[in-house]
């Protein structure tokens, strides 16, 4: 691909991904409004879903790449804490609820879980099994308390300017700017490849950098979104939902598929920091609030984690 053409691609692709977020936030909080429903619920039924990271990962398992689906599971769950949940706190700082709390130690004690089969050096069809039948446990879970919201109608709203649309419409219109956010990121990531494919890194890096951070543009759009919109609970439900869904469906999945083997480096600083930085966030959850300044630090994380794998180990 002409990089003139890549950089066109990768502009185009940003436009999708801005227009998609926006149509997913509005429709979420239309939601949340209508129903009852807990906002952080839906949105770990929604943007929780890591659609793009499940295709990548798929596709790499398929065709004999195991370094990028582990690495993609490991760097996408790792930019999601350090990258978008901290460029959301740092767009407006978040309220933290009771609900929130609980949804962080889940998602720590599962971290915790997912790093055991992580650092044994292969994840099996066995270990994939495993991990699938705990997430569809997970899901089931958010389908009642989803149910549980819709049961509680709080309030009756007036009919809007130009129209009224019911609950499943605002939540096809939902799915609908997640199509257009998958687009734009699979227009970025594409573009991406072609510009950086001169770099000569190693396939676990590629899938820990690269590839994890252009399935995680649409994370990071949708956090700085949700934040100016006030939607905190998108934001809490895009950083830990989506690490939920990463290590046991995705990284179940594909698995399933073929067994993926994790590299010595990986399993000595990646699985290592992703358990880190998941307790760093959980304990960031204990508080009222969180801030610019926990924003800024998490950034930092992040940057510096790049460098590692760029200039360190790559």
């Amino acid at each position: 691909m002409h990089p003139l053409a890549a950089l066109g691609l990768f502009l185009a692709g940003l436009v999708l991904l801005e227009r998609g977020a926006d149509l997913f936030n509005d429709r979420v909080g239309e939601l949340v409004e209508r129903t009852g429903a807990s906002e952080t619920v839906v949105g770990l039924l929604t943007v929780g879903m890591e659609w793009e990271e499940l295709l990548v990962s798929l596709v790499a398992a398929f065709s004999g790449s195991p370094g990028i689906a582990v690495g993609n599971v490991i760097g996408a769950s790792i930019a999601n804490l350090t990258g978008s949940f901290s460029l959301g706190v740092l767009a407006r700082p978040i309220a933290i609820t009771g609900a929130d709390r609980v949804f962080a130690g889940l998602t720590l004690a599962l971290t915790l879980l997912a790093a055991g089969f992580l650092t044994g050096g292969e994840i099996g069809r066995g270990h994939g099994a495993i991990l699938s039948l705990i997430f569809l446990a997970y899901l089931g879970g958010l389908i009642v308390l989803l149910a549980r919201g819709l049961a509680r109608i709080p309030f009756e709203r007036e009919e809007e300017e130009g129209g009224h649309h019911g609950p499943l419409a605002d939540l096809a219109l939902a799915f609908g700017g997640l199509a257009l956010i998958l687009l734009g990121a699979e227009a970025v990531v594409q573009a991406g490849v072609a510009l950086a494919g001169a770099l000569g890194l190693s396939e676990y890096v590629i899938g820990l950098t690269l590839v994890a951070i252009g399935t995680t543009l649409p994370d990071k759009v949708i956090s700085i979104t949700g934040a100016l919109r006030g939607r905190s609970g998108v934001v809490v439900a895009n950083a830990l939902g989506s690490n939920i869904f990463n290590l046991y469906a995705v990284l179940g999945l594909a698995a399933l598929v073929a067994p993926l083997v994790v590299d010595e480096a990986t399993r000595a600083f990646d699985v290592p920091f992703l358990v880190s930085v998941t307790l760093l966030t959980a304990l960031l959850f204990l508080r009222q609030s969180i801030g610019r300044g926990a924003g800024v630090a998490l950034l930092v994380l992040y940057m510096s984690y790049l460098y590692v794998n760029f200039w360190v180990k790559g």
